[in-house]
């Protein structure tokens, strides 16, 4: 029988919240609940929990003063409210109450994503286990459209990749199409990035994607899924589930490339092998390792650095870091690193209002039908572009 006492709640922070929604989607596993300390202690023992590869108990111990207040009082059947900023979010079904040992606090998945940061991790004393229920269901939504198309449209080749397209540039954009090239269906992951003063927000990165999905690639075939509610796939620091998210969300394939954070890639025989080979042979899931691409202006294209013949002194290579400062800077990468579309959409979004009279700037630069023409600040930086991109005088 399910009991509510007065003033039963707790209260989470915005990444647990992220990491609740994904185990109850069944993202890292069929497993839905917070576990107990038994089921807990498996996981830490074995790597596994139910035959699936599992690096991660779902222990639960939120730390703050009222939060193990109201785990101390819990009795099994209590219902225990979810807050998030005030908010009720949810509820949980109290299983049991267990203290969570210290040399544990580092293999719960909601300390996932301070993987080299154990000495720092917030938790609690006490831990709660049993069945849970966030009330948000876009995350489940879009499982179900993923599903559902491959149900009915018999989809057999499903490749999954993880971006943080911050920003999103042309190597971005190669490493897309080569794999709609090659694939049924394509699951592109869009993840959080730790917070900088020169990164782009999780909003306006799925913005610039979108837009490239909806504009310059087939609709049909391409499924972006926002991870914005949590950090634990931040800058590629948890690969392992990665390869575990692709799988449930149903893809055959999972492309990385060798240069992607934390997959420890090493070479045997010539051979490229990772750290993750070992869960996508468990997993029935396909490991496409990409070699690094920069652009070559000798060959005047986007190469692989295997099959590109000229020195690293005509490569130019895509750093995020220096796209961004440019972007921050207020400047227009050039063509070749960034497509002007996109370039436009963010600095429109970094600098608004930025001209004080832009309907003189833009009769003044570039020719017109003769009638009046409104026009926006992302109009202005595509027609620039094109300026920038005229030889026949230089």
């Amino acid at each position: 029988m399910i009991s509510q006492r007065k003033n039963n709640t707790i209260q989470i922070s915005q990444e647990a919240y992220g990491t609740l929604i994904l185990i109850q989607n069944q993202i890292f596993g069929k497993f839905t609940r917070l576990m107990d300390e038994h089921e807990a202690g498996i996981v830490k023992k074995t790597g596994y929990f139910g035959k699936n590869p599992m690096p991660y108990a779902f222990t639960f111990a939120p730390f703050g003063k009222r939060n193990q207040e109201t785990i101390n009082n819990a009795k099994p059947g209590d219902k225990i409210d979810i807050l998030k900023d005030g908010v009720v979010v949810g509820h949980i079904i109290t299983g049991s109450t267990f203290k969570l040992k210290k040399e544990d606090v580092g293999i719960s998945i909601f300390a996932a994503k301070n993987i080299s940061l154990n000495d720092n991790i917030l938790a609690g004393e006490m831990a709660i286990s049993g069945e849970f229920e966030i009330y948000d269901t876009t995350l489940r939504d879009i499982k179900n459209k993923v599903h559902t198309l491959i149900k009915e449209k018999h989809i057999k080749k499903i490749t999954a990749m993880t971006l943080t397209a911050d920003p999103f540039h042309r190597l971005h954009e190669r490493l897309v199409r080569m794999t709609i090239d090659k694939a049924d269906m394509t699951i592109i992951f869009l993840i959080r990035t730790f917070d900088s003063d020169k990164r782009l927000s999780f909003d306006l990165r799925k913005k610039t994607l979108e837009y490239f999905r909806d504009n310059f690639l087939p609709m049909d075939r391409v499924v972006i899924v926002p991870f914005e509610n949590t950090y634990l796939f931040s800058d590629h620091i948890n690969p392992v589930l990665e390869c575990i998210t692709a799988k449930n969300f149903g893809a055959t394939k999972l492309v990385v490339g060798q240069n992607h954070a934390g997959i420890g890639m090493f070479f045997n025989d010539n051979q490229a092998n990772t750290v993750l080979d070992k869960y996508a042979k468990e997993l029935d899931l396909e490991l496409i390792v990409v070699p690094e691409y920069i652009y070559c202006n000798q060959c005047r294209t986007i190469v692989s650095t295997k099959t590109c013949p000229h020195g690293q002194h005509h490569h130019i290579k895509y750093h995020a870091n220096t796209l961004n400062t440019l972007l921050f800077e207020g400047i227009m990468p050039p063509a070749i690193l960034m497509r002007k579309e996109i370039s436009a959409i963010i600095l429109n979004e970094l600098f608004p209002n930025r001209f004080s009279n832009l309907q003189k700037i833009y009769d003044d630069l570039f020719p017109n039908l003769g009638i009046l023409e409104k026009h926006g600040q992302t109009e202005f930086y595509e027609e620039l572009m094109k300026l920038y991109q005229t030889t026949s005088l230089t």
